[in-house]
C-alpha cells in the first residue's frame, strides 16, 4: 500500500518533502516528531498538500518562521502531523504605491516586506518579534500586535483581503484589495488570530501608510509604577496624539527600574511641539532621565520592546488586555499576586491601549493565573506561550462568552479537526484520528 508520505512526494516532488528523521525533529511539537515537512512553492501545491492529509487522516501544522510556534500549543498531539512550511510563498502578488495597497504571499517576512516597502517610504504597522523569520501569515494567525497599536490599529485593521486553503484543500478568498469590500460576513477578522485552526492563509491584502516625514522618541525613569501613571493620565487629557506610549518595569533590558517611552511621528513641526510638550509633561509628572533619542537609538529601542513578546524564552508569556483606565491596577496587581507566589515578574505595556505584556518566572504559575483571573475578572488574560509550565496554556480564566460558536465554526470549518488540532481555545466536536 502506498503511504500518505509516499503520495505527497510524488505528488509535490522530493525536493519539496523532507522526510530524513534527523531534520524533521527541527519540527518536533509536545515530543511528537512529525512525519512529513513539506515546503509547497506555490498554492496550488498547498492546496494538494492539505487535500492529501485530510484524506490520509493526517493532522495538518502551518508553519511561517516558527518563532510562535508554541503560542498555545497542546503538550501532546495524537499522531506524527504533516509539518506544512510557507517559506517559498513569499512572492510579492501585486502593488501599486499610489493606491497604498499591496498584496503579498504569506511566507514573505516582515523584513522582507520592508524591503519593498522602503524605496517607496510606506510601511505596514505591525511590528512584530524577530521580523527577519516572523512571516505576514504567521502575524495573522497569532494576530499579534506591536507599539503602536494604540496609533495604528492591529492586524484586523491593516487586513483588506485573504486568500486561505481550507481544511480539505480547497481555496478561497475573502476582501479584497481596496479598503471597502466587505458586505455579509466579514471572513478575514475570522481567520485572524485563529491559529491556523481553521485554514492556512496563504495570501493576504493590505493597506499601508506613509512614512512620517519626521520622528521623534521622548524617554524618561520613575521611582514607581504611579508615577508613569501620572504622564499616562496627563497624556489621555492632552491634545496630544502621539503614536505609541511603552511603559516597562525593565527598561526592556537586564537591568530592572520603571521606564516609558513615547513615540511621535508626522509633519516635523508637529513632531517638535510634541517632544517640548512630553518633556515638559514627564518633569510635571516627577519623572527622570527625561532625554529625546537619536534616530538609531530610538530604533533600537522600538526593536527590543517589539522582541519582548518572543516566543520560547523559557519563561510564560502572559498577555493582559483592560480598558486603558484600568491598566495601572491591573499591573499591580500582577505585580503583587507574583510577590506573594514567589514568580519573578517583568512587563511591557502598550499604555494608551490598556494591553500588556508579562514574562512570569517560577513555578507556581497556574496558581498565580487563577488568582489573577479572580482578582481581575474584567480583564482579558491569554496565556500564549507556556507549554512547559501550564498544558492547557489557552484555556485560563472562565470561557469566552461565544465559546459554543467557536465550536460550531471550528465543526464546519474542519469537522475531522486536523488543523493544528488542540492549539485554539476549541476544538471540532468530531474525534480525532
Amino acid at each position: 500500500m502506498t503511504t500518505f508520505e509516499e503520495r505527497l512526494s510524488r505528488a509535490l516532488g522530493a525536493e519539496t518533502v523532507t522526510l530524513d528523521p534527523a531534520s524533521l525533529q527541527n519540527y518536533a511539537l509536545g515530543g511528537v516528531g512529525p512525519c512529513a515537512c513539506a515546503t509547497p512553492t506555490s498554492v496550488e501545491q498547498v492546496s494538494v498538500a492539505v487535500a492529501l492529509a485530510a484524506e490520509a487522516g493526517v493532522p495538518c501544522i502551518p508553519w511561517g518562521g516558527g518563532t510562535r510556534q508554541s503560542y498555545g500549543r497542546p503538550p501532546r498531539l495524537a499522531r506524527a502531523p504533516l509539518i506544512l512550511r510557507t517559506t517559498a510563498l513569499n512572492r510579492v502578488r501585486d502593488y501599486t504605491p499610489d493606491d497604498l495597497a499591496i498584496s503579498v504571499e504569506a511566507g514573505m517576512t516582515h523584513r522582507g516586506l520592508s524591503a519593498v516597502l522602503d524605496p517607496h517610504r510606506q510601511f505596514l504597522p505591525l511590528e512584530v518579534p524577530l521580523a527577519a523569520r516572523a512571516t505576514l501569515g504567521g502575524t495573522l494567525a497569532v494576530d499579534a500586535d506591536g507599539p503602536r497599536r494604540h496609533a495604528y490599529g492591529g492586524c484586523r485593521d491593516a487586513l483588506v483581503g485573504i486568500e486561505v486553503v481550507e481544511a480539505t484543500g480547497r481555496r478561497s478568498k475573502a476582501g479584497g484589495i481596496v479598503v471597502k469590500n466587505v458586505t455579509g460576513f466579514d471572513m478575514m477578522k475570522l481567520y485572524t488570530g485563529s491559529l491556523g485552526s481553521l485554514a492556512v492563509i496563504t495570501a493576504a491584502n493590505f493597506k499601508l501608510l506613509p512614512v512620517g516625514r519626521a520622528s521623534t522618541t521622548v524617554v524618561a525613569a520613575a521611582a514607581s509604577l504611579p508615577a508613569l501613571f501620572a504622564l499616562v493620565d496627563a497624556l489621555h487629557a492632552s491634545p496630544l496624539v502621539p503614536t505609541a506610549c511603552e511603559l516597562s518595569d525593565c527598561g526592556w533590558g537586564t537591568q530592572p527600574g520603571w521606564r516609558i517611552a513615547i513615540q511621535a511621528e508626522g509633519l516635523p513641526a508637529a513632531v517638535e511641539r510634541h517632544r517640548g510638550a512630553l518633556e515638559a509633561m514627564a518633569a510635571q509628572a516627577g519623572l527622570s532621565g527625561i532625554r529625546t533619542l537619536e534616530a538609531g537609538e530610538a530604533g533600537a529601542l522600538w526593536a527590543r520592546i517589539a522582541d519582548f513578546n518572543q516566543a520560547g524564552q523559557g519563561d510564560a508569556l502572559i498577555r493582559l488586555a483592560v480598558l486603558p483606565a484600568d491598566l495601572a491596577r491591573a499591573l499591580g496587581v500582577a505585580g503583587a499576586r507574583a510577590a506573594e507566589a514567589g514568580l519573578g515578574l517583568r512587563f511591557t505595556a502598550r499604555a494608551l491601549a490598556g494591553v500588556a505584556y508579562l514574562r512570569v518566572a517560577g513555578d507556581a504559575l497556574a496558581e498565580w493565573l487563577n488568582a489573577l483571573c479572580a482578582t481581575l475578572p474584567g480583564a482579558n488574560i491569554v496565556a500564549l506561550d507556556a507549554a512547559q509550565a501550564l498544558p492547557d496554556a489557552l484555556r485560563v480564566g472562565a470561557p469566552p462568552a461565544g465559546r459554543a460558536v467557536m465550536a460550531a465554526l471550528k465543526t464546519e470549518f474542519d469537522p475531522n479537526n486536523l488543523l493544528n488540532p488542540g492549539r485554539a481555545l476549541v476544538d471540532a466536536e468530531a474525534k480525532t484520528p
